[in-house]
């Protein structure tokens, strides 16, 4: 999984860059002042330095500001909200703490990876996916101990009206695709 998120986060060197994509100074993610297992989890998912993108959003992200990040495919917009919920996560809190909601399963299920990879050296982290065509039992299991709870639209309505996912404990609210999330569609499927 590492090295396929390397490849597609940051091959740089196979094609040329524009300024907003890729930073000319060298920077480092240490330079953002982020958790220790963060930091290594970003170094073992092949992220050598931040994007332009990710060291303007992530520390404006970390001061619990709201924000409407808008760059170009492939400069590493999953990854800003993804480390600025893994560095506000209390691992000894099992309760739903981040909500990502994504316009589309395999989004959803793109966005549970980058989680997992940028996560893996925090023991005891809980990321599930909720989308349609899995059980609703099994949701609820997974809702038992879940930091961080990554959705479709529909299912993720379907498991707050019964009352499966309280939203009392969440406290970083991610709109993946915001624009796709608002089109009608993406509320049918559950």
């Amino acid at each position: 999984m590492a090295a396929s998120l390397r490849k597609a986060a940051h091959d740089i060197e196979t094609r040329k860059r524009t300024d907003d994509v890729v930073l000319s100074e060298s920077i480092s993610f240490s330079s953002l002042l982020l958790s220790e297992p963060v930091l290594r989890g970003l170094s073992a998912s092949g992220f050598e330095k931040p994007s332009p993108i990710q060291l303007k959003a992530i520390p404006l992200g970390r001061c619990g500001l709201d924000l409407i990040v808008q760059a170009k495919s492939g400069t590493g917009k999953t990854c800003v909200f993804c480390t600025i919920a893994l560095d506000s996560l209390i691992l000894d809190n099992p309760a739903t703490q981040v909500l990502v909601l994504a316009p589309t399963r395999e989004i959803a299920v793109q966005i549970h990876s980058v989680v997992m990879a940028i996560g893996c050296a925090m023991e005891g982290l809980e990321c599930h996916v909720f989308i349609g065509g899995r059980p609703v039992g099994q949701d609820k299991a997974h809702l038992k101990k879940c930091h961080i709870a990554v959705g479709s639209p529909g299912r993720i309505k379907q498991l707050i009206e019964l009352g499966m996912l309280s939203t009392a404990s969440i406290r970083l609210f991610v709109l993946d695709e915001a624009d796709k999330l608002l089109e009608e569609e993406a509320f049918k499927s559950r």
